[in-house]
């Protein structure tokens, strides 16, 4: 078993940033807590497990997925049974949704920049918004984003490019957008 104090850290480290994940993926608070917990005591319980892992962050990201995905496939709640990982990937809706604290902007501000950020993440599909957050958010690589997402390295490119494209067509710059998503995005 793992020296508990060593997977405390990685826990504290990277419980805010999972639960957000699980949130955006459309997973209701109580299944994103049991999830991560599952994850963790994975690690707890085979330490040869953690020796073998080279991005701490990036396997439990796609392990934390991988569970919500199982929790999706056994709970009539979110779907029915279904028989691939596509099936289960298709019926996750990627939310993405937007706070804005009082201190950074004046109130009168507030509303329209919220308003305009909700609806340039309006006009993304859930795959687009999922792999801004990854790529802009969490600050993936191509590779590992396609690996999460079970897609080529070319499909996340385009896929990244597309969604690129469609923040272009807003009025605001496309840098000043991700700026705003990247730091005023809070699960819901």
């Amino acid at each position: 078993m793992i020296r508990s104090p060593y997977v405390k850290t990685i826990y504290i480290k990277h419980i805010d940033q999972l639960y957000a994940y699980a949130l955006h993926l459309g997973f209701d608070e109580h299944i994103a807590m049991d999830a991560i917990h599952d994850v963790f005591y994975k690690l707890c319980i085979n330490s040869a497990l953690l020796e073998e892992i080279t991005n701490v962050k990036f396997y439990l990201f796609r392990s934390l997925k991988n569970r919500l995905i199982d929790i999706q496939r056994k709970n009539k709640e979110y779907t029915e049974i279904l028989s691939s990982n596509e099936d289960v990937y298709e019926n996750i809706s990627f939310r993405l949704n937007v706070t804005i604290e009082d201190e950074l902007i004046q109130e009168e501000d507030r509303e329209e920049i919220l308003r305009k950020v909700e609806n340039v993440l309006s006009r993304l599909t859930d795959r687009q918004r999922e792999v801004i957050y990854l790529r802009y958010i969490q600050e993936y690589s191509y590779e590992e984003i396609a690996e999460l997402m079970e897609i080529s390295v070319e499909s996340c490119r385009n896929l990244t490019s597309k969604a690129v494209n469609k923040l272009k067509e807003t009025a605001f710059f496309v840098p000043q957008i991700l700026f705003i998503i990247a730091n005023l995005i809070k699960p819901s």
